[in-house]
């Protein structure tokens, strides 16, 4: 049975006035008070005590529902802002600042595009983004990150989207493996965070140096300890499907490449941007 909240107060009268909605007498407090607001004090306004308790019943779960929210939020729409390992540079990349010149720049804009909108369509699998450096497919990698986020917040159904270096995350753990306990971060750590997320985003995946060399053992089992565990990855590199083959074992090249029909965009056709921006400064 519930307390009534005001049952321990003195001074409280029942008065014969009874209220409509409980059917329940009305009480007031036998006191005259200053109101806040008011030249001369009197009594406080009669009131129901039904009324009163789900009055704060309502504003108790109101309080609750806010912390789940705010819990919620933290687990889901924060993530892409606070965990990712997005450049600086990037950090207000979007599809409206994307420089879209040439027809194939077009056509990987509109492509993009669908695949956000194909991921809060629902659609579940894996993106591939392949071609030169500096392109521009890190930008469109963050825009599309940033539309899912922003999508699903619309929706009210906020999801997690994470944003990651793979060689900055590998960077950090083996850097752990000197510090022990002062590790920023440790490889079991880093499979959690990138396994959870509802939508990953690999960027740059094995960069491409002079050398194209095979990942190290360990670096293959860490890859596939999260592509095997994960449904929706967006991934772009300057390895074309051949490379990815000679730089990753089996295993994780096949999940790479697995069901990316309609899902990949190869631009190997457009030029490194950075070079036409560097030009365009210095003239």
């Amino acid at each position: 049975m519930k307390k009534n909240p005001f049952e321990n107060l003195k001074d409280v009268v029942k008065l014969e006035e009874v209220c409509p909605v409980h059917n329940v007498h009305l009480q007031q407090l036998d006191k005259v008070l200053v109101i806040a607001g008011e030249a001369k004090p009197r009594k406080p306004v009669p009131f129901c005590p039904e009324c009163a308790k789900e009055g704060i019943a309502q504003k108790s779960q109101s309080e609750l529902e806010k912390l789940k929210n705010k819990e919620l939020y933290a687990n889901t729409y924060n993530v892409l802002e606070r965990d990712s390992t997005i450049p600086k540079e990037l950090k207000t990349a979007t599809f409206d600042t994307f420089i879209a010149n040439t027809p194939e720049e077009r056509q990987l804009l509109v492509f993009a595009k669908k695949q956000a909108d194909k991921y809060l369509n629902g659609m579940v699998g894996n993106t591939l983004i392949t071609g030169g450096t500096g392109i521009g497919k890190s930008h469109l990698s963050i825009s599309i990150a940033k539309a899912i986020n922003e999508g699903y917040r619309a929706k009210n159904e906020p999801k997690s989207v994470l944003f990651i270096s793979l060689t900055e995350i590998i960077k950090e753990i083996k850097e752990g493996w000197n510090y022990g306990r002062g590790a920023k971060l440790t490889e079991a750590e880093a499979v959690k965070l990138l396994t959870e997320a509802d939508y990953l985003i690999l960027d740059d995946l094995g960069a491409k140096n002079a050398t194209l060399n095979p990942k190290s053992d360990w670096e293959q089992d860490f890859l596939f300890d999260i592509l095997n565990n994960r449904e929706n990855t967006i991934i772009n590199t300057n390895l074309s499907g051949s490379e990815l083959k000679e730089v990753y074992n089996e295993r994780n090249a096949s999940r790479i490449l697995k069901g990316l029909e309609g899902n990949t965009f190869k631009a190997f056709g457009i030029k490194d941007k950075r070079y036409s921006i560097r030009s365009l400064k210095g003239n």
